[in-house]
């Protein structure tokens, strides 16, 4: 997009100009920059002006509805008043949307497995990987885990649209939106709908942040950890898309790896381990029995 610098900040001081290798804030009257908010990180990308390059690492909400853009100039001078163009960092922003939209598709998720009774109480949303905070009492089972990333991974096949409408807080909830952990909303909010379950949205939450355009554009789903944080709160750790596929590839490397040591088959390795075991206890009886 296109806008104005309408401040510049270098170091917390007000200023009306800087120039190659200054790192400043740069404000503008409107962006495409999503200010991180609601544990989703902020949009990265480029500020480009007639004279000056300059590259954006983060993008902050100070003050709820300001963006201030992160910036380090490569080349050139940007002064107040100048018109530049905004350009994130589609890639990255890709990644951070299917990282998103899972956090909602997790949490129905756990509710479904675990109880009405979870509910969020914290997020991370980054391009690489997420992690997520939720009531429960309990450590998760593997089956639970098994559970849970299966019917994840189902709504991604299906493949529904997402789709947002724009309502009143208490119409929102009235109409069973969800609303997340620690969010300040104000007289409209988006309600956001995905998944499918008989005809019925799969998880219907208040959201601002941003989600793909269809849950397809997720790929696929893994939890790499499940814990506990403080007293009846939980993190699930996962990853979505080429992120989930090089660990799952990586883990299986370790198996063949495995396999290999022991020379036998990865599909093998669990009875081999078992049987080397038993012989470790049967030969250090025989140890201590000799040593008698």
């Amino acid at each position: 997009g296109e806008g104005q610098v309408v401040a510049l900040v270098n170091d917390g001081v007000e200023v009306q100009s800087a120039v190659a290798t200054d790192t400043v804030t740069i404000i503008t009257n409107q962006t495409p920059f999503y200010g991180e908010s609601g544990g989703q990180m902020g949009d990265a990308g480029t500020i480009i002006g007639a004279n000056m390059r300059g590259v954006v690492t983060d993008t902050a909400k100070p003050l709820g509805r300001l963006h201030a853009h992160q910036t380090t100039l490569e080349s050139g001078e940007i002064k107040v008043g100048d018109v530049v163009t905004l350009k994130i960092d589609t890639a990255r922003r890709d990644a951070v949307r299917a990282n998103h939209s899972a956090t909602h598709l997790l949490h129905a998720a756990l509710r479904n497995r675990l109880g009405g009774h979870v509910s969020q109480k914290g997020s991370l949303v980054a391009p690489d990987r997420f992690r997520f905070d939720f009531s429960h009492n309990q450590a998760m089972t593997a089956e639970d885990i098994a559970t849970v990333e299966a019917e994840v991974n189902a709504q991604i096949r299906g493949n529904q649209s997402v789709t947002t409408r724009l309502m009143t807080p208490d119409d929102a909830v009235a109409a069973g939106a969800l609303a997340l952990f620690g969010e300040k909303y104000g007289d409209e909010v988006r309600v956001l709908s995905m998944g499918d379950t008989g005809g019925n949205n799969y998880s219907v939450e208040l959201c601002g942040g941003t989600h793909v355009n269809a849950l397809g554009d997720i790929a696929l789903f893994t939890i790499i950890s499940a814990g506990a944080v403080a007293s009846g709160i939980r993190r699930v750790e996962a990853l979505t898309g080429e992120e989930a596929r090089l660990w799952l590839a990586g883990r299986d490397a370790q198996l063949k790896d495995v396999a290999s040591l022991l020379k036998t088959a990865p599909d093998e390795v669990a009875g081999r381990v078992e049987t080397l075991l038993a012989d470790r206890k049967r030969l250090e009886k025989e140890l201590s029995d000799a040593k008698n």
